[in-house]
């Protein structure tokens, strides 16, 4: 008979302790009402941590968030079953949450995708060419907030995250925490990283300050004569 898991079951090993129980087979349903009590706890626990309590205009999705679960699920299934072939890996991939509408929906996928991070690190030190690691790199482009930490070759489009104050604001504090310091090539957030280090950049981010310096020293306007006599 095949093992399986329960969505409510892998949610709450991963909300509770982040060492989850993986099977080749499907995440199964279970109790609806079950679930989604434990999705409204650990989105209230999360609107609780947001710095300064901005957790204005904040609802609970759960659809958003159970779509971001099994995607999880999926892609923890293609870094355990080393059995799959590219084609399959990329399939999971590919088949991602939908655009958040809503920072309520942002926030419910972010339930999950958090772990992106620890994902992609883990399927990296397996192999840089593994197509589970371009699969996770695509999605960290599309959930910008979820995915500090995960080296983006391209800069995501913030917009929709820019429009939350709370939001934003746990954007910044997970660069800083991370020292994401790709994520400053975006102007918006390098200016919004340093007024949050202020003068303590060099002491709680030397990689980012490093970056920040680098970013705003002044450009040579016209050449500089220099007299060099042997």
């Amino acid at each position: 008979m095949p093992v399986t898991v329960s969505i409510a079951e892998f949610f709450s090993s991963l909300h509770v302790s982040g060492q989850v129980g993986v099977t080749r087979e499907a995440l199964l349903p279970g109790d609806s009402e079950q679930t989604q009590a434990l999705l409204s706890r650990a989105f209230q626990d999360a609107c609780d941590d947001l710095p300064g309590g901005l957790k204005a205009d904040l609802e609970c999705c759960h659809a958003a968030a159970t779509a971001a679960i099994h995607y999880l699920y999926r892609v923890c299934q293609a870094l355990v079953d080393r059995a799959m072939s590219e084609e399959q890996v990329a399939a999971i991939c590919a088949a991602m949450p939908p655009l958040p509408t809503s920072p309520g929906e942002m926030f419910s996928q972010d339930l999950a995708l958090r772990h992106l991070p620890e994902l992609w690190s883990m399927a990296r030190s397996m192999s840089d060419s593994d197509p589970l690691v371009t699969g996770i790199e695509q999605a960290a482009l599309r959930f910008p907030l979820s995915s500090v930490g995960i080296a983006l070759k391209n800069s995501p489009d913030l917009l929709s995250l820019r429009r939350h104050d709370g939001l934003w604001r746990l954007y910044i504090d997970r660069i800083i925490a991370r020292q994401d310091a790709l994520r400053l090539e975006d102007a918006s957030t390098a200016l919004a990283v340093a007024d949050a280090l202020g003068e303590h950049a060099h002491s709680l981010a030397p990689k980012l300050a490093a970056r920040l310096a680098l970013a705003s020293a002044p450009a040579l306007s016209a050449p500089s004569i220099l007299s060099l006599h042997p």
